[in-house]
């Protein structure tokens, strides 16, 4: 059968064949003795296979695998003798016995399986067998249920000599799925969680256990009381997109250089319990660690769970720029909350470059950080007119404060910013700096103060209520932690781990480059970082580095259009094919004097943002969730956010204060309004230009 890139892989007895006919096979032959010593032939039953269970797994774990059917015939005067009949041999007779076993090669199938598996492959997806029982007999259920299994999608842990739940046992059908959608569903929660833990999603029915126990288990992604209702949901939530961190990104500049702390784990297991759970070790996550501890004479223990690499998504991504705006977009944030908020976060944003030099100064960090002025270049005409009236409106009104803000009209904005064509620039204090650098000595500052850190450890899910001592479960690939706080540092994966801010917070692919010349640092000087606008619509970023190099980000106009190439795109692992090449010849195409500098592409790389349906943070307690709280969304504008946000979360974290006393803009605060708000203002913004059939040309 050709293989599909959707699976689900099915346990057999007990779950898709039921336990029925050897009930009352039991009860045919030893019912009303059974009955006469106050035993009840489904409990027998229960308890045989229970029993059966058990000693097959013992032997399978000491090396000395039996066939489960073997183990289970073996156990049945056992198991007479422990349901307190005192001679079991003279109770029951070897007739008996075989009676029992022939009728356990006829088990039915479940009510509603057929269907089960009629909708799932309608869906597109292949069903698999994975049983502990012999390969024969277990293949015959489902030829005398009518329900079709080709023999090449049946597997059996005979094959294997070794017996579920081992993780040995299912890794054979994930190595052979590969990167494609892997399911495992059962009837039995112990069978479908060990496969979850290693790699599968779950899928349990409540058909024979009736109570999952998730307390002991754990919730699997997919829980229904009715197999067609259990293929419904895993389809709804196979399209329900995945906003996980992929594996294997491709390198950028910044992450090239391996450091040691890059698959750091502090402990080889995880902490059974936490103060502190933060996920996510980029620049915001390891801020808020920074801050809970800074200053603290009773820390509180933190555990930071990163999915990959320490650091490897968006901070050790960008393009280290930071680079406040304060005043582009001032009157679109006037326009929807008002003066002053507009100007509130004008002015937090203009002290970040402020406040990260304070801190690389006072912690003594090396990450090349350099204060600047940033230069922003408009070069379409019509927008260089629209953006020098509204500045000149927001000068007149006199609510922002413009002091830093310096304006160049078009007679002098080619010469001054040095970009070809300039109808007018502004400018004013930006840095600049290694982020990955920073990120990484700070880190090593916590490791020090006793911070547990673990690397490639992605969290699958947070409990949606507290456990019986106040506590929330973060369930991880590699066990559980019970958190009194939980802090969601996830950005663009938020989405996956907290789904109510979906379509709230969307992962946005972005490409960035850099550029080298053949001098090197003796290369043509710039002094500035910039911001070079062609339209309304694309801009893009460049900052220069001490040793020659330049870093450029943006080339919306390649592929901004095609929405499905960037937008809810986790896809790291790969470059946007239409925007490689436009780096190639840029400062040429753009910069006077550079037109023979020989500069050329060096290297290219993407990362995935966190893009704000409103286009403002959520920072603060995760609504209904006491104890959450979140520090996401900055829309590729977190280099001059996060610094001061994390202080104003860890503030709220650390010393219970409310979301207004942190100091924090008052429109960065998340709330239910918020989140459940049926309109983006962010993809009505760029309805109009998916909805353009001709690309976009440089």
């Amino acid at each position: 059968m050709a293989s599909s890139r959707k699976h689900v892989v099915f346990d057999v007895v007990g779950t898709c064949v039921s336990y029925d006919t050897i009930f009352d096979a039991l009860d045919t032959r030893l019912g009303d003795r059974l009955r006469a010593e106050c035993i009840k032939p489904k409990l027998l039953g229960y308890t045989w296979f229970e029993a059966a269970e058990r000693e097959y797994t013992y032997l399978s774990i000491s090396g000395r695998y039996k066939r489960f059917y073997d183990v289970f015939s073996s156990l049945f005067y056992r198991m007479l003798w422990m349901a307190g009949i005192e001679e079991p041999r003279r109770f029951a007779t070897d007739e008996d016995l075989n009676y029992i076993l022939e009728q356990f090669m006829k088990l039915d199938a479940r009510p509603g399986v057929a269907e089960c598996f009629q909708i799932l492959r309608d869906a597109g997806f292949t069903c698999w067998a994975f049983t502990a029982g012999d390969t024969k007999r277990v293949s015959g259920y489902f030829t005398r249920n009518g329900i079709d299994m080709p023999a090449e999608n049946f597997l059996s842990c005979d094959s294997l000599g070794i017996g579920k739940p081992a993780p040995e046992s299912y890794q054979p059908l994930l190595k052979q799925f590969g990167a494609d959608e892997s399911w495992f569903a059962a009837a039995h929660m112990w069978d479908v969680s060990a496969a979850k833990s290693t790699g599968f999603k779950g899928a349990y029915c409540t058909v024979w256990e009736k109570e999952p126990c998730t307390d002991l288990f754990g919730e699997m992604d997919v829980m229904a009381d009715s197999f067609p209702d259990m293929a419904r949901k895993i389809i709804h939530a196979s399209e329900t997109k995945n906003r996980s961190p992929v594996a294997n990104p491709v390198t950028s500049f910044w992450t090239v250089p391996p450091c040691d702390l890059d698959d750091h784990r502090s402990t080889r297991d995880l902490p059974s319990v936490s103060d502190v759970v933060i996920i996510g070790a980029g620049f915001a996550g390891v801020a808020i660690a920074y801050h809970l501890l800074k200053d603290n004479p009773n820390p509180p223990s933190i555990t930071m769970l990163e999915a990959r690499k320490v650091c490897s998504g968006a901070s050790g991504r960008n393009g280290g720029h930071v680079k406040p705006d304060t005043y582009f977009n001032v009157p679109k944030y006037t326009r929807l909350y008002g003066e002053k908020a507009a100007a509130e976060l004008a002015a937090f944003e203009a002290s970040h470059p402020y406040a990260v030099k304070a801190l690389v100064e006072s912690e003594g960090l090396d990450c090349d950080f350099h204060l600047t002025r940033a230069v922003d270049v408009f070069l379409d005409p019509e927008h260089a007119r629209v953006t020098e009236e509204a500045y000149r409106k927001l000068v007149k009104d006199g609510v922002v404060d413009l002091k830093d803000v310096a304006f160049t009209p078009q007679k002098d904005a080619e010469r001054v910013s040095g970009i070809k064509g300039a109808q007018c620039c502004f400018s004013f204090t930006a840095a600049h700096l290694w982020p990955l650098k920073m990120v990484q000595q700070l880190v090593q500052g916590l490791l020090e103060k006793g911070v547990n850190l673990q690397a490639n450890t992605p969290v699958k899910s947070v409990s949606s209520t507290k456990n019986a001592r106040g506590l929330w479960t973060v369930d991880t690939e590699r066990g559980s932690i019970a958190a009194r706080k939980v802090v969601y540092a996830t950005n663009g994966y938020t989405a996956q781990v907290l789904p109510e801010y979906t379509d709230r917070i969307v992962p946005v692919r972005g490409i960035c480059s850099r550029i080298v010349t053949p001098q090197g640092p003796n290369s043509p000087h710039l002094v500035n970082t910039y911001g070079i606008r062609f339209d309304s619509s694309n801009n893009d970023y460049l900052i220069p580095r001490a040793d020659g190099s330049i870093i450029v980000g943006g080339a919306r106009q390649r592929f901004w259009h095609m929405r499905e190439q960037w937008f809810d795109n986790v896809r790291d692992d790969e470059l946007v094919a239409d925007a490689v090449s436009y780096f190639d010849g840029y400062m040429q195409r753009h910069f006077r004097g550079w037109e023979a500098s020989g500069a050329k592409t060096d290297h290219v790389w993407t990362g995935i943002m966190g893009y704000s349906s409103d286009f403002l943070p959520h920072l603060g307690e995760v609504p209904k969730k006491p104890g959450q709280y979140i520090i996401a969304g900055f829309s590729g504008h977190g280099m001059p956010e996060i610094l001061l946000s994390s202080k104003g979360v860890a503030a709220m974290v650390r010393d219970g204060i409310s979301f207004e006393e942190s100091g924090l803009p008052s429109i960065f605060k998340t709330s239910t309004e918020r989140i459940t708000n049926p309109k983006s203002p962010l993809e009505e913004s760029l309805q109009p230009l998916w909805n353009i059939n001709n690309k976009a040309k440089l």
